[in-house]
C-alpha cells in the first residue's frame, strides 16, 4: 500500500491537475503550432488511438512507421486479431445472439404455476361471485357463515387474504387472519429454503470460511471438490462477488439466480476485454465513442436490456469507419433507439387510416399503447440537438416537430417477445412537412424519414457538430477552431464518409502538436484499460475491472440521458474518481484483482527509475520524480510501490 505521505501528494496533485485543466502546458494557438518530436508523435498516436500502450508497442511503431501503422488501424480488417480476445469472447454468448433469442433464453417467461405463486391470489376466483359477495358485503353472521362452507384448506387460504374492513368487526376472524398470513409466509420462506438452502446449510463452517475469505484458487477447488447437485445450490447461493475471478462459475450462478443480469454482465466484459486485448485498437475506441454518442441506456426498460448487444453489435460497430449516413440510419432504425426515446409509440393524429401493417400485428397491447401516446417529440429533438445539428445547429422547434412527424410510424415490432424495425403506415402523419426549410411531399410514408436522415447527414451544422466532437475526443478539451473547420469541410467533401476525416484528423498539425501533447484526461474505462496494458495483465476475467470503471465514475451502459457522457477533464475529476484510481491501481499493482494477473519479475532486474519509465512509456513529470525520492521508502521503493505509484500519479492519468 502506498505510503500515506505518497497518497496525500497523489490527490493534491490530481486536485492540481482538475484545476488547471487537462492540458500541462496550455493550450494557446501557439502552442498547437509547436510540433512534437518522432518519438512523442509515435506516443501521441499510442495515446489517443488506442486504449493504452503495451510493453513493447513503442518500438513495434518505430519498426513499421508511424505512417503505415494508422494507415492500418484505419483498416481494421488488415490486422490480424488477437487469438487470446476470441477465446475470452467465446463463452459471452449473448454477443453474439439475436434479441428474441435472448428474451427466450435469459428472459424466461415463468410457468402459469409460479406466476400464480408470486401474485396475489384473487378471491374471486377461489371463492365464486356469490360466496364473494357475502364475504365482502354480507353481514357478520353472513360472513363467518360463508367462510365456514369452505374445505379446510380453500378457508384457510381464503382468510389470509381477507382485507381488514371484513375481519374488523369480528376479532376472532382477524385472529384467524393474521396467523393463516403468518403460517402462508412461513410455508414459502420453508419452500425457498429447501429449493434454495443458504450456505451454511450446505456446507462447514471450513468451506464457509474459504467462501467468504478465502483466494479464488481455494473457491475454485472448493466448488469442484462438491458433488454437482450440491455444487448448483451452493452456486445458487455464493455472493457474486465470491465468484470473481471464475467466470465459468459466475456465469452459472448468475443464470440461476438472475439470468437477466448475464446479458448486461457480457456487454460490460466484453468491452474491457476488447480494450485490454484487441488488436484493432482504434475500431474499438471509435465503437466506445460513437455508442455514448448516440447513447441508450440499459435501464429505460426490459426491451432495451436485450436489445443492446444487437444495437452494439448491428447498428454501432460496423460503421465507426465508414458513412456517417449509414450509421446514422442503422441508429435510427434499431429498436433500441426507436425505444429508448419512445419513437415507437409516436404517432399522427389521424388513427383511423390503417395501412398494410394492421394494428393486431404489434399484439393487442403495443397497439393500444400507441394509441395512447399521439406524436412523441423526443427522438426528433434528440436527433437534431445530440445526433447531427448540435443544440446551435440552426434549427426550430417546428423543425423539432416536424422531424418527429417524418418518424411517425418508425416502431417494433413484438418489443416484448421478437423485437424488429417495423413501418406501420397506420401510425404516420402522412402530410406535408417543413424540416430545415425542405419540404417534404405529403404521402410519402416511411421515405419522410429516410429524407430527414439524407438532409441532416450532409448538413454543414452536423459536418461542424460532429467534427467538433470527434476533435474534442482526440485532440483537446477546447480544440483549435481552424482544426474543427478543416475537418468539417473534409465531411462535407467526402460524404461524410468518417475514415476519409479520422485520417486527416491524425495527420493534421493540431493532433501533431505540443498543444494535443498531454491535453486529454482519460475517462474511467481508458484508466483501467491503459493500466492493465501498461503492466501487460493477464486478464482471464473483467468482471471486477467493469466495477471499478462504475466506482470511478463510468458505469458502463448506464448513462440514462441521451447525452451521454461529457468527454472533458472536469467530468472524471471529482475527489471520489480520483481516490477509486488510486485503490485501483493499488489493487492492480499488488495483484489483488480476480481474474487478472501481474507478473513483475520481468522487472526484478530494473531499478525504479526504469520501472517508472517502462510504465509510463515517456519520462516522468518533475512532480513524480519528486514524490519517489521524497517518500519514506525511498531507494528502497519496491517494483510494487513504483507501479502503485505511477499507475496513480497525474502523468498516467493523462493521455
Amino acid at each position: 500500500m502506498p505510503d500515506a505521505k505518497i497518497t496525500r501528494w497523489l490527490l493534491a496533485a490530481a486536485a492540481v491537475l482538475g484545476a488547471q485543466g487537462a492540458t500541462p502546458g496550455g493550450n494557446s494557438p501557439a502552442s498547437f503550432e509547436a510540433k512534437l518530436t518522432p518519438d512523442q508523435k509515435i506516443e501521441q498516436a499510442l495515446n489517443r488511438m488506442t486504449f493504452g500502450a503495451r510493453p513493447g508497442d513503442l518500438d513495434e511503431v518505430r519498426k513499421i512507421g508511424l505512417e503505415k501503422w494508422i494507415e492500418l488501424q484505419l483498416h481494421p480488417e488488415r490486422i490480424p486479431e488477437n487469438k487470446a480476445l476470441d477465446g475470452r469472447l467465446e463463452p459471452l454468448e449473448t454477443l453474439r445472439l439475436d434479441s428474441a433469442e435472448i428474451y427466450k433464453q435469459y428472459f424466461p417467461r415463468y410457468p402459469a404455476a409460479m406466476l400464480m405463486m408470486d401474485r396475489p391470489m384473487n378471491l374471486n376466483e377461489l371463492l365464486g361471485a356469490e360466496l364473494m359477495r357475502k364475504v365482502l358485503n354480507g353481514t357478520a353472521e353472513q360472513r363467518l357463515a360463508a367462510l365456514k362452507s369452505l374445505d379446510p384448506d380453500k378457508r384457510t387460504l381464503a382468510v389470509s387474504m381477507l382485507p381488514d374492513t371484513v375481519v374488523e368487526d369480528l376479532p376472532e376472524l382477524k385472529k384467524e387472519r393474521d396467523a393463516a398470513r403468518q403460517k402462508r409466509n412461513m410455508d414459502r420462506v420453508a419452500e425457498q429454503r429447501r429449493l434454495h438452502p443458504a450456505l451454511r446449510d450446505l456446507l462447514s463452517d471450513d468451506q464457509v470460511a474459504i467462501v467468504t475469505r478465502g483466494t479464488t484458487e481455494e473457491r475454485a477447488a472448493l466448488l469442484a471438490s462438491l458433488d454437482p447437485d450440491k455444487r448448483d445450490k451452493a452456486l445458487f447461493a455464493f455472493p457474486p462477488n465470491a465468484l470473481a475471478g471464475m467466470p465459468e462459475w459466475r456465469r452459472a450462478s448468475a443464470m440461476m439466480r438472475f439470468p437477466q443480469e448475464v446479458v448486461l454482465d457480457d456487454l460490460r466484459e466484453a468491452k474491457l476485454f476488447r480494450a485490454i486485448l484487441s488488436n484493432r485498437q482504434l475500431q474499438e475506441v471509435l465503437a466506445d465513442f460513437w455508442f455514448n454518442h448516440f447513447n441508450v441506456y440499459e435501464g429505460k426498460g426490459q426491451p432495451d436490456r436485450v436489445m443492446l448487444a444487437s444495437y452494439e453489435r448491428d447498428a454501432i460497430r460496423p460503421h465507426v469507419l465508414g458513412k456517417f449516413k449509414d450509421l446514422l440510419l442503422a441508429v435510427t432504425r434499431h429498436p433500441a433507439m426507436l425505444y429508448y426515446l419512445d419513437n415507437w409509440e409516436s404517432m399522427g393524429s389521424d388513427i383511423f387510416d390503417v395501412g398494410p401493417f394492421a394494428p393486431g400485428q404489434f399484439g393487442p397491447v403495443q397497439a393500444l399503447s400507441r394509441m395512447a401516446h399521439g406524436l412523441n417529440e423526443n427522438f426528433g429533438r434528440e436527433l437534431l440537438e445530440l445526433h447531427t445539428l448540435g443544440v446551435n445547429g440552426g434549427y426550430t422547434q417546428q423543425d423539432v416537430i416536424a422531424v418527429a412527424r417524418c418518424f411517425t410510424g418508425w416502431t417494433i415490432r413484438l418489443p416484448n417477445q421478437k423485437p424488429e424495425f417495423a413501418y406501420a403506415s397506420f401510425m404516420h402523419d402522412a402530410d406535408e412537412k417543413t424540416v430545415l426549410g425542405r419540404k417534404i411531399a405529403a404521402g410519402g410514408g416511411e421515405s419522410d424519414g429516410l429524407q430527414v436522415i439524407d438532409i441532416l447527414a450532409r448538413h454543414p451544422s452536423t459536418a461542424h457538430f460532429v467534427a467538433t466532437k470527434l476533435a474534442r475526443r482526440f485532440v483537446a478539451d477546447d480544440p483549435p477552431p481552424a482544426l474543427v473547420d478543416m475537418l468539417a469541410r473534409v465531411f462535407l467533401k467526402t460524404d461524410g464518409d468518417l475514415r476519409a476525416v479520422m485520417e486527416a484528423l491524425f495527420t493534421s498539425r493540431e493532433f501533431n502538436s505540443q498543444g494535443a501533447w498531454l491535453a486529454k484526461v482519460k475517462s474511467p474505462l481508458e484508466m483501467v484499460a491503459s493500466a492493465a496494458r501498461a503492466v501487460d495483465a493477464d486478464v482471464a476475467d473483467t468482471y471486477t475491472l467493469a466495477q471499478n470503471v462504475t466506482e470511478m465514475g463510468e458505469p458502463l451502459y448506464q448513462k440514462e440521458s441521451p447525452n451521454g457522457f461529457k468527454d472533458s477533464a472536469d467530468t472524471w475529476l471529482s475527489t471520489a474518481s480520483v481516490t477509486a484510481r488510486i485503490r485501483f491501481a493499488e489493487a492492480l499493482a499488488e495483484g489483488k484483482i480476480p481474474g487478472v494477473k501481474v507478473d513483475f519479475s520481468h522487472y526484478a532486474a530494473k531499478d525504479r527509475v526504469e520501472i517508472a519509465r517502462a510504465i509510463l512509456g515517456r519520462e516522468p513529470a518533475a512532480s513524480t520524480w519528486n514524490a519517489m525520492i521524497s517518500g519514506p521508502a525511498g531507494d528502497n521503493m519496491t517494483a510494487v510501490e513504483t507501479a502503485t505509484l505511477m499507475l496513480s500519479s497525474p502523468d498516467f492519468q493523462r493521455r
